[in-house]
């Protein structure tokens, strides 16, 4: 039976990441996953994290299994976090999830159940995980224009008219804060827009928060959440602690619903459970178990916000070298990195010049030319310059 499986494309991620540990070159550089990385080029545990650790190794009794909704104290937190006193309990519920992604797919899964063949809007560009996920659960893609090649800025005008194609019930997914890949993200003016055209159109928002605390600042980066809670009946959120946290490979993510009647909420609340139990059925659970530890405690907390803030002036500090090295000593003019935000800027090229990037100077960024700028240093920001220059002559 299984000789005759047909192999879809691979993860352009994926493939990259493959190349770049194949590649013999002891100077290579990576800039295309999008992960933190400090100015020696390797991504730290935070002490925050280390210490929360040390205490559950001391005072952890159980590792019993979860159940599907994962560790509700660990959602009580991060709820606290994001939403403080405007939480609300009688129409919200959360879940833990695998990851953001987990997060997003079991959205998918929900929106699908609830009304097969929905079509879902993304970006354009995407994440270029949106789309497997999506359509894995049976979703309809379609996409609004993002980025601006003219301007390398957000497009917000042909974003708004791309959506007046949307129809009711449709689902929007718009990135909270720093855009995955492009850097751009919606402003105050911007978001209060798009949540009353979304209102009035009768368009779900499902709303795709990773980098929390890394583009602007913990409270700053929540501003589109809080238009879209403000505004809206209905709404999901899919939140990644990954990152914000630094604990990649552990996976902890949450997934936030909220109807207009808590009976609804309810209803999604137990369907998304035999969703998950037909899928990966419990979340793991030490990642949870580091998060909770340190936002329950206010020492852990403090310390833990601080490095946060440490990794944020860091990668907005790799922006400003990347830019101001390469206007230095190119024509072409890199001002755009400086208005785009968070871990990503995006350059706009094609495969031919990503390909010469690879096999002529062992330098790794993502599709469409997403870098990474915490993987710039002072190490090897003349090689990277050096070979963004040469492949626009």
């Amino acid at each position: 039976m299984l000789q005759a499986i047909d192999v879809g494309p691979s993860d352009p991620i994926l493939n990259m990441l493959a190349q770049f540990h194949a590649d013999p070159n002891p100077e290579k550089i990576d800039l295309g996953i999008g992960v933190y990385r400090d100015s020696s080029g390797q991504t730290p545990i935070l002490n925050a994290v280390k210490r929360a650790e040390k205490w559950l190794l001391k005072h952890e009794t159980s590792k019993a299994y979860l159940g599907p909704a994962g560790d509700r104290l660990y959602c009580a937190h991060l709820n606290q976090l994001l939403f403080g006193d405007s939480f609300d309990g009688g129409k919200q519920r959360s879940l833990q999830t695998p990851g953001g992604t987990g997060a997003l797919r079991v959205a998918g899964d929900i929106l699908q159940r609830a009304r097969p063949g929905t079509h879902i809007w993304l970006s354009n560009p995407p994440w270029v995980t949106h789309r497997p996920i999506f359509s894995a659960a049976g979703l309809h893609l379609q996409y609004y224009r993002y980025f601006s090649a003219e301007t390398h800025a957000l497009d917000f005008p042909g974003m708004m008219e791309d959506l007046q194609d949307a129809e009711a019930g449709d689902v929007v997914l718009i990135q909270v804060a720093g855009h995955n890949p492009t850097g751009c993200d919606l402003d105050i003016s911007q978001w209060e827009t798009l949540s009353a055209f979304l209102l009035e159109r009768g368009l779900t928002p499902i709303l795709d928060l990773a980098y929390h605390g890394l583009c602007t600042g913990l409270d700053s980066d929540l501003v589109g959440l809080r238009i879209i809670q403000r505004d809206h009946p209905e709404w999901l959120l899919c939140y990644s602690a990954s990152k914000t946290f630094g604990i990649y490979f552990e996976r902890t993510g949450m997934l936030t619903i909220h109807t207009a009647k808590s009976e609804n909420s309810d209803r999604v609340y137990r369907e998304a459970l035999n969703l998950i139990c037909g899928n990966y059925y419990m979340p793991p659970g030490h990642g949870a178990s580091v998060v909770r530890t340190i936002l329950k405690s206010e020492e852990l907390t403090a310390l833990w916000q601080s490095e946060l803030e440490s990794a944020r002036r860091r990668v907005s500090d790799c922006r400003k070298l990347l830019a101001d090295n390469l206007n230095a000593s190119s024509a072409w003019q890199y001002r755009y990195l400086n208005q785009q935000r968070g871990m990503f800027s995006y350059l706009g090229l094609n495969e031919k010049q990503l390909k010469q990037l690879r096999k002529d100077y062992s330098l790794y960024v993502g599709t469409g030319g997403r870098i990474n700028v915490a993987g710039v240093n002072t190490e090897n920001i003349e090689r990277i310059c050096s070979a963004l220059n040469r492949i626009q002559r």
